[in-house]
């Protein structure tokens, strides 16, 4: 949690520094937190970090066997 409170304070900062509304940007406080998440992650991956380990970073460990167990299971026929 502490990484993703870094990441959205820099994103804030940043948007202050340049006269950007978040809110005019994303609309509610939620899809900025998915941006957060979504936008942490990626850069993880981007720094060489597996997209399994930059999942688990953010989301906790297991998250992304849990996500991936419970999508293979959704997508098996029945």
């Amino acid at each position: 949690m502490d990484l993703l409170n870094k990441v959205q304070a820099l994103l804030i900062d940043h948007a202050n520094a340049n006269g950007l509304v978040l809110a005019d940007e994303f609309g509610t406080r939620d899809n900025f937190a998915k941006f957060v998440i979504s936008f942490t992650i990626k850069n993880l991956t981007e720094c060489g970090m597996s997209l399994p380990q930059a999942f688990d970073t953010v989301m906790g460990d297991g998250a992304y066997r849990k996500l991936a167990d419970d999508v293979w299971t959704t997508l098996q026929p029945q």
